[in-house]
C-alpha cells in the first residue's frame, strides 16, 4: 500500500515538470514578440527642437523621426510645392535617430493630374526631399508619402508611387499612410505598390457640434474597421494620436479647425466664457491666433490625453498581424504641448502597449 500510495503522489509532480519542460522547448521554437522601433511624426513648417523635445527622443529611445518636408498640391493648373519645411542654418537630425522624409500629396492633385504628368510629378517630389536632406546631411533609407487617395484617384496615384521608386535612390524603401476606411474597403481603394503601410489610427471620427462626438479618436468607430488588419497585404506600421485641438463653431455647424490654439489656453482668455464641459463662447467678435471669432461662436475642445492614447495602442495591439520583425510605433506628433500633457512615463507605457 505504501508503494502504490507512494507512485500516486508522485506522478502529478512528474507531469507537471515534464509539462513544464515542454513550455520552455516551445517558448524556445517562438521567440518573443520583438519590441516596436519607436518614433515620432514632426509636422511643424521650422525644423526646430525644442530642449524638451531632444530630451523625449532621449528619454524614450526614439529611432525614428518621420519629418514633414512639404505638401504638394494643384495650384495655377501645375503640381506645387506647398508650405516647405525651412531648415536653418546648422540645423541636423538628433544622433541616433533615423529621419524619414515624408510628404503629404492632397487627394485633389490626383483628380487634376494627367497620366503624362505622373513622372514629372516623381521627379519634383524626389528632387525637393533629396534637396532638404541633403540639407540634413541625411541619407534616407525610406520615404513616406501621405494621401488619402479614393478609388476615383487610386490609379493615378498608385502609377505615381510606382514612377517614384525609379526616381529616388536605389535602395530607398517607399512606405504609404493607410487610413482605416483604405483597409476595410481595399477591394474598392486598392493597396498601393510600397514596401510597408503606415496605419494611421486617428481621424477616425466627425467634426460636428455635438459634445460626446469625437473626431480624433473614437473608440465605437475605431472598432467598425479593425476586422480586416491581420490579413492587409501590406505589412503595417502604426500612429497613434498625441495631440489635441479646438474646433470652432457656428450657428450649430463647423466653422473650421484652430490647431495652433492650445485648449489648455482658453479659460484664460478674457473674451471667452464657458459654455459647458470642454466648451466656450465668444462674448464679442475678434480674432483668436489669426481665426476670426463672432460674438456667440463657440469653441469645442477635443483633448486626446493618456487615457485616450493607451486605449488606443491596446486596441492596434490586439489586432495587428504578428510579426517576427521590429514594427514601427509612431506618435503624432511631437511637440512641447502634446509631451507635456502626456509625460514620458505615460508615452513609455504607450510605445509598450503597442508592440
Amino acid at each position: 500500500m505504501r508503494a502504490r500510495r507512494g507512485g500516486w503522489w508522485r506522478l502529478p509532480i512528474a507531469l507537471a515538470l515534464a509539462a513544464l519542460a515542454l513550455a520552455a522547448c516551445g517558448h524556445d521554437r517562438a521567440p518573443a514578440k520583438p519590441a516596436a522601433q519607436r518614433a515620432f511624426y514632426f509636422w511643424r513648417t521650422t525644423f526646430a527642437l525644442a530642449p524638451a523635445e531632444r530630451a523625449a527622443l532621449t528619454d524614450l529611445h526614439v529611432d525614428t523621426l518621420y519629418l514633414r518636408m512639404f505638401d504638394v498640391g494643384w495650384a495655377d493648373g501645375a503640381p506645387s510645392v506647398l508650405g516647405p519645411l525651412a531648415i536653418p542654418d546648422g540645423a541636423a537630425a538628433p544622433p541616433g535617430v533615423a529621419v524619414v522624409p515624408t510628404v503629404y500629396l492632397t487627394n485633389e492633385l490626383f483628380k487634376q493630374l494627367d497620366d503624362a504628368g505622373v513622372p514629372a510629378l516623381a521627379a519634383l517630389v524626389a528632387r525637393e526631399v533629396g534637396v532638404r536632406a541633403a540639407r540634413l546631411g541625411v541619407t534616407p533609407r525610406e520615404l513616406q508619402l501621405d494621401c488619402d487617395w479614393t478609388d476615383t484617384t487610386r490609379a493615378r496615384y498608385f502609377a505615381f508611387l510606382t514612377a517614384l521608386r525609379g526616381a529616388v535612390a536605389g535602395g530607398t524603401a517607399l512606405s504609404a499612410t493607410i487610413r482605416l476606411h483604405q483597409i476595410k474597403y481595399r477591394e474598392r481603394t486598392g493597396v498601393p505598390p510600397v514596401d510597408r503601410g503606415m496605419l494611421m489610427f486617428y481621424n477616425m471620427g466627425t467634426f460636428s457640434a455635438d459634445p460626446e462626438a469625437r473626431a480624433i479618436f473614437d473608440e465605437r468607430s475605431a472598432a467598425r474597421y479593425l476586422a480586416r488588419l491581420r490579413d492587409y497585404p501590406l505589412p503595417l506600421d502604426g500612429a497613434l494620436p498625441i495631440w489635441s485641438w479646438v474646433i470652432h463653431l457656428r450657428d450649430g455647424a463647423v466653422e473650421g479647425l484652430m490647431q495652433s490654439t492650445d485648449p489648455a489656453e482658453l479659460g484664460a482668455v478674457e473674451f471667452l466664457r464657458p459654455a459647458g464641459p470642454d466648451r466656450f463662447e465668444a462674448t464679442r467678435s475678434t480674432f483668436l491666433h489669426g481665426s476670426f471669432l463672432r460674438a456667440g461662436d463657440i469653441l469645442k475642445i477635443e483633448v486626446t490625453g493618456p487615457a485616450e492614447t493607451l486605449t488606443a495602442a491596446g486596441m492596434l495591439a490586439r489586432h495587428l498581424a504578428a510579426t517576427s520583425t521590429p514594427r514601427t510605433i509612431a506618435l503624432f506628433d511631437l511637440s512641447e504641448r502634446n509631451l507635456a500633457r502626456h509625460g514620458t512615463e505615460s508615452l513609455d507605457h504607450v510605445f509598450q502597449t503597442a508592440r
